[in-house]
């Protein structure tokens, strides 16, 4: 997620995965006229890899395309998260007023075997609701190891006018289910 628009009334984030699609699309597409082009030289596998290709490469396209826009906009007073995918567009509103703060959760890298200094994954994400009743909501589509989302946390919490609040401070599930784990409560094997 980038920040795209940056004015006191207004903020706008957006995100996609747009080149990694493009990408992928070029290689479909490859493996597609590799397959006709086999098919019409009269082999006949060839019919198979270029049906094959596309139906998995469609149906992978269709898993990782995306498109995310996130408007935080005080003269309506609604945090706008829209998230675009082939199969259509989903969008949620929420009342900017019951948005505390933008914060990223952590999730351990399961490869990482250095227990004092593991590798993470983060995800953008707003807290709402009150104290009693909190609530995170995701606005990035997926955990990256790009540390991008703690500067894009921090500016949120800037302009939403809690500079101070913490952005990933506590622990990642990983970390509490290996001390659940560690003490003995975790399930028995």
């Amino acid at each position: 997620m980038k920040i795209d628009l940056n004015q006191p009334d207004r903020l706008i984030l957006k995100g996609t995965t747009s080149v990694i699609s493009a990408v992928l699309c070029v290689i479909f597409l490859v493996v597609l006229g590799l397959g006709l082009s086999a098919a019409i030289a009269g082999v006949t596998a060839g019919w198979g890899i270029a049906a094959g290709s596309v139906f998995i490469g469609g149906g992978i396209l269709w898993l990782v395309y995306h498109k995310t826009e996130v408007v935080f906009d005080r003269a309506s007073n609604l945090l706008t998260l829209r998230k675009t995918m082939l199969h259509g567009t989903r969008e949620e509103n929420i009342a900017l007023e019951n948005v505390k703060q933008a914060d990223v959760d952590l999730k351990r890298n399961d490869r990482s075997n250095n227990r004092l200094h593991a590798s993470y994954t983060y995800r953008l994400c707003v807290v709402t609701g009150a104290a009693q009743n909190r609530h995170r909501v995701a606005l990035s589509h997926g955990y990256t190891t790009s540390k991008r989302h703690l500067l894009t946390a921090q500016k949120i919490n800037d302009w939403l006018g809690v500079p101070d609040a913490p952005i990933a401070v506590g622990p990642s599930m990983a970390d509490v289910a290996e001390v659940i784990k560690t003490l003995g409560f975790g399930k028995a094997s």
